[in-house]
């Protein structure tokens, strides 16, 4: 099992932030034109009491940019004290997301689809499938937006994708880091569900990884999507920890 600040860590650098600073404690990261709060909120890498009485810094850092205060207390079961700290300074809480965690090799074996799948790999972002993303990613990003986002990623990466009638209706990504491959992205276009095309990109993810040693997948999935969990779940992915975001009023 990977520790989890480890994954968090591996995590903050699959999916980079335009800006990103360490500071008391703190990863402050700010990326302009993009409403993921992943990307603009704060992540505590330190330990113990002294993250609170930064907590003062953090603020004027995003005051700095014109932008909300979101904290990411992660992992939520280390961060406790934290979590009360923040509370009673008026934070409040949203977004809890569990990250959970599964060796690659019993991924690739159970998310063989029973009918294969053509499945599109690249190790960059093509046009196509940057349009797909745009097109089916729930935040809001665009295409411009899309194209700067995934240029930061430095990491070995795996752009999947499964295409119908000239476009592709399925995508994932996967970003490998020492012993352990990130998945990210994964969605599917509304009328092309429950027809096996999330499990053959994970299928085919997995095994991606395993050829580069990654020998555990980890993911994030918010805790109200009950139709993902389940898949994941299915295919031997196990709650690691959670998050939950604080956000100052």
């Amino acid at each position: 099992m990977i520790d989890t600040r480890l994954i968090e860590r591996h995590a903050a650098r699959a999916w980079p932030a335009e800006e990103v600073r360490e500071e008391d404690g703190w990863l402050l990261r700010h990326t302009p034109g993009v409403p993921r709060r992943r990307s603009n909120s704060a992540l505590p890498v330190g330990r113990g009491d002294g993250l609170l009485s930064g907590i003062e810094r953090v603020e004027e850092y995003y005051a700095g940019h014109g932008l909300p205060v979101a904290v990411q207390v992660s992992p939520a079961e280390e961060h406790a004290a934290l979590d009360a700290g923040l509370d009673a300074r008026g934070y409040r809480k949203d977004g809890e997301v569990l990250v959970c965690t599964a060796p690659s090799a019993a991924v690739a074996d159970a998310a063989r689809p029973a009918t294969p799948l053509d499945v599109v790999l690249a190790e960059h972002p093509t046009g196509a499938w940057l349009d797909a993303y745009a097109a089916l990613e729930p935040s809001g990003s665009g295409r411009a937006e899309a194209e700067q986002l995934f240029r930061r990623i430095t990491g070995p990466a795996a752009h999947l994708g499964v295409e119908r009638d000239g476009r592709l209706v399925g995508i994932g990504l996967l970003v490998a880091a020492p012993g352990c491959a990130g998945v990210f992205c994964m969605a599917t276009d509304p009328a092309h569900r429950r027809q096996g095309i999330a499990g053959a990109i994970l299928h085919v993810g997995a095994r991606w990884a395993q050829a580069r040693g990654a020998g555990t997948l980890y993911l994030q999935v918010t805790a109200e999507n009950a139709t993902a969990r389940r898949l994941y779940e299915r295919l031997g992915f196990e709650v690691s920890h959670s998050y939950h975001y604080r956000l100052k009023p």
